[in-house]
């Protein structure tokens, strides 16, 4: 299979039935078959799967993909050092968000500092042009979504609990009433930027339901008054994550529960989303946070 798509030859369905075959071989022969993909992977070579017609037979973009995924089957001891194996060496933003997602099913919360520190080593390489110009930054925002503290809503809560209570509180009220105590705090000059980020995630929690709500960011957005820390933050909100009372909690009594899960309100978010990234310059952190949230509600509808 490893020389299947080497040549960049068209890909027959004959072919593409026996890579199948053999990566099923070679997942059912399990922690044995680790080493030879470690030793691939530790190569940092790839076959791109896509420059060959037919290769959409193979169900995967390229070789590395594939024995990544290969590696979360497989799973346990061997297969988890395989995965944080790729997540110490790679500087691919996407790459390292499948390993992540991996690593994070099978030990949830054990790799969290590792693959935060890869997210930030891959953000830093693409600033200084290590990872060449056509590399989609989007995944590298979207681990700091997932993994940092954008859904910790209990490391908010604990950070400034008067803020984040008096904030919540606003956002609770009817018809939107607290919305303009919220953008007085969110475009407050004072030094403390946490307040004023804690109140434009309220807002963005108020955007899908609110039509002022949604205006005055998308306004706050255009004027570039949202900070990048910011907009990892608030992207995972617009996307369909909620801040909910949570009376079972040991710490703060908030959650960030993701409200997006039906086909429409997927669709919903996406049409939110897509507002924002019109106004944002695509090159910026807000951008490359907007469009992870994308790619991520794409994938729960395809």
């Amino acid at each position: 299979m490893w020389a299947l798509v080497q040549s960049g030859a068209p890909v027959t369905k004959e072919q593409a039935a026996k890579f199948k075959k053999d990566l099923e071989d070679l997942i059912a022969r399990g922690a044995t078959s680790v080493p030879a993909i470690r030793e691939f992977l530790a190569k940092n070579i790839d076959s791109d799967f896509g420059e060959a017609n037919g290769t959409g037979e193979l169900g995967f973009s390229s070789m590395r993909a594939t024995m990544i995924d290969a590696l979360k089957k497989i799973g346990g001891p061997e297969g988890i050092l395989g995965l944080e194996q790729v997540l110490q060496s790679s500087g691919l933003p996407n790459e390292l968000l499948d390993v992540a997602n991996g690593l994070d099913a099978q030990a949830p919360g054990q790799f969290r500092d590792e693959i935060l520190k890869a997210a930030h080593e891959a953000l830093e390489m693409a600033t200084a042009n290590q990872l060449g110009t056509n590399v989609e930054l989007g995944p590298a925002y979207r681990i700091l979504n997932v993994y940092g503290e954008a859904l910790n809503a209990e490391s908010t809560a604990e950070r400034q609990p008067a803020s984040f209570a008096q904030a919540m509180q606003l956002a609770s009220q009817p018809n939107g009433a607290g919305l303009p105590a919220l953008l007085q705090m969110a475009q407050n000059p004072s030094p403390q930027a946490s307040g004023r980020i804690l109140a434009t995630e309220m807002i963005a929690q108020l955007a899908a339901s609110n039509d002022d709500a949604l205006n005055s960011l998308l306004q706050m957005a255009g004027n570039n008054q949202i900070s990048n820390r910011a907009w990892t933050l608030i992207a995972p909100i617009l996307a369909g994550g909620e801040f909910k009372a949570d009376p079972n909690a040991t710490g703060a009594p908030f959650t960030l529960v993701d409200t997006a899960t039906t086909p429409a309100q997927v669709n919903d978010r996406m049409e939110i989303l897509n507002h924002f990234l019109q106004s944002l310059d695509p090159d910026s952190a807000g951008a490359s946070a907007v469009k992870a949230e994308l790619q991520h509600l794409h994938s729960k509808i395809n």
